[in-house]
């Protein structure tokens, strides 16, 4: 169960909008984290609107509307994709090229999605 009321407010902006009410949401590690139907599972930040898929490093920019209609869509991998490059996320730049994709080659093989990198 949600314990934190701003975690709470963040899923009850993207909770109006959703039309897929079979999503599993728990608290972890002062992040909501969010199991679709699908099983994909993505974390929600409590200070920001941003996220990020499970088994992805990089957080990017939502709108709980939009995000709610991925969710409804099952498009939500393709939307974080398009989210990673709008101009409110992060630019995920990284000073040591190196350590970025051997942290990203791992969480992809980890993920089974090697063929993404």
């Amino acid at each position: 169960m949600i314990d934190d009321q701003i975690l709470k407010n963040r899923w009850i902006k993207i909770r109006r909008h959703c039309l897929n009410h079979k999503i599993s949401v728990e608290e972890f590690k002062g992040l909501l984290e969010c199991v679709t139907t699908n099983n994909l599972t993505f974390y929600i930040t409590k200070h920001s609107t941003k996220f990020r898929l499970k088994s992805h490093i990089d957080w990017a920019w939502y709108e709980p509307k939009s995000l709610a209609q991925a969710l409804t869509n099952n498009t939500l991998e393709q939307y974080y994709e398009i989210m990673l490059k709008d101009i409110h996320s992060d630019p995920n730049e990284w000073r040591d090229k190196d350590l970025e994709m051997t942290l990203k080659t791992h969480y992809a093989h980890r993920a089974g999605r090697c063929s993404l990198i």
